[in-house]
């Protein structure tokens, strides 16, 4: 290649790699007419091998098709991209053995580092990567000694189980998802409001399900179903919300006018449904930064210490919640 531009090597390589020398521009007009006649292009496995570093970051989520998910991917991979890394998408569908494969096939690829939302024994599941001294960011959980980026989701529950109260709604209901923390930590929101309102807490009111519309669709003709139903429900995502919603619809009920709806994650469609929902606004888009700029330091910084990042929340109040009706 060098010859067929009648340069020198040093100099096709400043070209490839963008310094550290100025080429003219002529000088590198023949180089990349040289490089295109040969169909050249540089090997990135070989330049992982020089550098010690695999220029790749690995990405586990529970659920890809899940937009508040997506939206996070979609920010760290943009943030990722900007600074030349490329990001490896692992979606686990909640399940502690892909989890762990995916874990083992990241260290395996040598990546830079891992931003993971572990849904079965975290400790457990990132020990592999701290053996192998790949940095680690957390997501949705506080970890000692782990890189962790969570949500106050104790308070989501709380503001979204008040501004029903403050409504008049003493008779609401819950559709959570049982198997994480962040569900937990909504429902002991949800306690905390109706404690501090000197409302009865009712188990019977509280419907676990998985968290896609299907689920919160029979999950609420179970809380329809009850002798006395509720007259507000607050739902673990705006997902579980959309099928709560049709539900009620196909009960001959109405949003708000029968039964307030209170979603969570403030994903994109929610403000476009019949009626537009009223919900936890999760900072989705601010999560998928920060995650992007930790790792990305940690590539740089192993050694940094280890802290918990809690992000807020913010209700958004839109018309599928009313006063309770008498």
């Amino acid at each position: 290649m060098a010859a067929l531009a009648g340069v020198s090597v040093a100099t096709v390589s400043y070209v490839i790699n963008n310094g550290p020398r100025h080429v003219a521009d002529e000088t590198r007009m023949r180089v990349e007419e040289a490089i295109a006649s040969l169909g050249y292009y540089p090997s990135e496995v070989a330049r992982s091998l020089r550098l010690q570093q695999s220029s790749t970051v690995g990405l586990v989520i529970p659920n890809s098709a899940n937009p508040f998910y997506a939206e996070i991917a979609r920010e760290l991979e943009r943030a990722c991209t900007e600074e030349g890394l490329l990001v490896l998408l692992c979606n686990s569908d909640r399940d502690p053995e892909r989890e762990q494969r995916f874990v083992f096939m990241l260290r395996a690829k040598q990546v830079d580092g891992v931003v993971i939302t572990p849904h079965g024994d975290a400790n457990a599941l990132l020990q592999p990567l701290v053996a192998a001294h790949i940095p680690v960011v957390v997501l949705e959980h506080s970890l000692p000694g782990v890189h962790c980026i969570g949500i106050d989701d104790l308070e989501g529950g709380r503001v979204a189980t008040q501004h029903l109260i403050d409504l008049g709604h003493r008779h609401i209901g819950v559709i959570h998802h049982e198997t994480t923390a962040l569900s937990v930590q909504r429902h002991q929101g949800y306690r905390k409001a109706l404690a501090a309102a000197g409302v009865e807490y009712r188990p019977e009111l509280v419907i676990t399900s998985g968290s896609m519309q299907a689920d919160g669709y029979f999950a609420m003709q179970g809380l329809l179903a009850l002798p006395e139903r509720p007259t507000a429900v607050f739902t673990h995502n705006d997902i579980i919300a959309m099928g709560a919603m049709r539900a009620i619809y196909d009960e001959g009920l109405a949003v708000p006018g029968d039964i307030s709806v209170v979603g969570y994650d403030d994903i994109t469609a929610a403000a476009y449904l019949a009626p537009p929902l009223t919900t936890v606004r999760s900072p989705k888009t601010e999560m998928g930064v920060l995650a992007a700029r930790t790792i990305l330091r940690l590539v740089q910084e192993p050694d940094l210490p280890a802290q918990t990042v809690t992000l807020p929340v913010e209700l958004i109040v839109r018309a599928s919640t009313a006063a309770v009706s008498s």
